[in-house]
């Protein structure tokens, strides 16, 4: 199956008015959910929730189960809502940015794509960030 990531990036382009958010977005970004780690030129986001974390491209993908069935296979939702959620983080800086090692980037991420949640983004976070 193929995505049309175009469309995607359309749909979130297309959020103006920030009232019609769902509460759990605007709750999202209230609590900056939405990191922003950084290691020298290179960068990912990642949407930190309570139980799961989730690797975003923006404007184009989110490795949430919501994502991949609901935008990729179904085809019935434009987005998902971490991506909304980064979406508006970025574009008004209501994001968290840590900077991070080239070792903990790696484990990171590869922690997040492979267990669905990242101990030591939690690590870096709970000791106040960057590593």
């Amino acid at each position: 199956m193929t995505v049309n990531y175009r469309s995607v990036k359309e749909s979130l382009e297309r959020v103006r008015d920030l009232s019609n958010l769902s509460d759990r977005v605007k709750e999202s970004l209230y609590e900056k959910r939405v990191l922003r780690l950084v290691c020298g030129d290179t960068y990912l986001w990642i949407f930190n929730s309570r139980d799961r974390d989730y690797l975003i491209i923006p404007r184009m993908y989110c490795s949430c189960m919501d994502f991949e069935l609901n935008v990729v296979i179904r085809k019935t939702k434009k987005y998902c809502y971490h991506l909304i959620t980064q979406h508006i983080a970025e574009g008004r800086a209501l994001f968290k940015e840590l900077h991070v090692s080239k070792e903990s980037l790696n484990d990171i991420l590869v922690e997040v794509l492979y267990i669905g949640r990242s101990s030591t983004l939690r690590k870096l976070l709970a000791y106040g960030g960057n590593s």
